[in-house]
């Protein structure tokens, strides 16, 4: 029941709106739509490459360099890619607040210097 109560919260936050409208403004536009899924295919081929440990063609890496020019220029990515950091940072708070309620507090140890 609260999880369900915090999912309604969060769909109620502006980052998750922003994000969402932000989604759809890519999603609407078909030069943007097809931008970002070429480039998620360009870096999916060259890990997939990497994982099996075979050799990146340069050609492979001149297209992921324009293609990561392109996306960061294109101003409704952009819009995207901020909205994305910015609830994913909310995210992360949320987490972090959890995790401080759930985990054992450890006053008696030192803290690591790592």
């Amino acid at each position: 029941e609260k999880a369900e109560q915090l999912g309604r919260v969060l769909a109620e936050h502006e980052r998750f709106k922003a994000l969402m409208v932000a989604r759809d403004v890519v999603t609407a536009d078909e030069a943007a739509r097809k931008l970002m899924t070429d480039y998620e295919t360009q870096v999916e081929k060259m890990q997939q490459l990497t994982l099996a440990n075979k050799p990146i063609e340069v050609d492979d890496k001149r297209k992921l360099a324009d293609l990561e020019k392109q996306v960061a220029a294109d101003e409704k990515i952009k819009e995207l890619t901020k909205a994305q950091m910015e609830f994913s940072e909310l995210m992360n708070r949320m987490n972090r607040a959890i995790f401080s309620k759930i985990s054992p507090q450890e006053k008696d140890q030192p803290p690591s210097d790592g």
